[in-house]
């Protein structure tokens, strides 16, 4: 290789690496707590869900954390609603998907597929469907991963965002979004709940992070 090859490799290492340190550097997201986010949603009202424990805390290390209970006026089924955000993900702090999380807590996943949502805005995104059971116990699952504005029920897209926001915007902070409707009435009416629950969650989530 001639010097004018090597001095050219050499600058475009040196370009990468800035970039990726300056990505690296960049401002992380923030929490805004909580509390930011209103117990009632629409015709629904929520409680909350009690904290996670110490111990599912450590296995998340998440920076801010939503875990409540939503009821709707004329429905007795619950719909719970869990959210997790990370101001900046590194090695061993990202967030855990599901997939991987339900069978842990002993909940078998039957079926996976993908729902489409949008927002009242207008915003079109995509969550992923889950339908898992435990015990006798089954339950519709949907969740998305919220990437700066987007609604992604694809992990591996939700990664290739993320890096390239990394480096657009010098920030990867992200967060898990996810809504559990048990299946009393059969899936189609869970997903039915499940959906309009999120329609009227989704105008609000900017409250819980800049």
């Amino acid at each position: 290789m001639n010097s004018a090859r090597l001095a050219f490799a050499a600058g475009v290492l040196a370009l990468t690496s800035l970039v990726a340190q300056a990505a690296y550097n960049g401002k992380p997201g923030l929490w805004l707590g909580a509390a930011e986010l209103p117990l009632t949603l629409g015709s629904w009202e929520g409680r909350d869900g009690g904290p996670l424990d110490a111990e599912t805390m450590a296995v998340l290390r998440a920076d801010g954390v939503v875990n409540r209970i939503y009821a709707h006026s004329a429905d007795a089924s619950p719909v719970d609603l869990y959210i997790a955000y990370y101001e900046r993900q590194r090695p061993g702090v990202s967030i855990h998907s599901p997939l991987h999380c339900l069978p842990g807590t002993g909940w078998e996943v039957q079926s996976a597929g993908s729902v489409d949502l949008v927002a009242p805005s207008g915003l079109a995104g995509e969550a992923r469907k889950l339908i898992a059971q435990k015990n006798r116990d089954r339950a519709l699952v949907l969740y998305w991963y919220s990437v700066h504005g987007r609604m992604v029920g694809s992990e591996a897209a939700s990664r290739l965002y993320l890096l390239g926001d990394r480096i657009r915007l010098g920030r990867n902070d992200a967060a898990l979004v996810r809504v559990v409707v048990p299946m009393d009435e059969g899936e189609s009416a869970a997903e039915r709940r499940a959906v309009g629950f999120i329609r009227d969650l989704l105008p609000q989530l900017p409250r819980l992070w800049s």
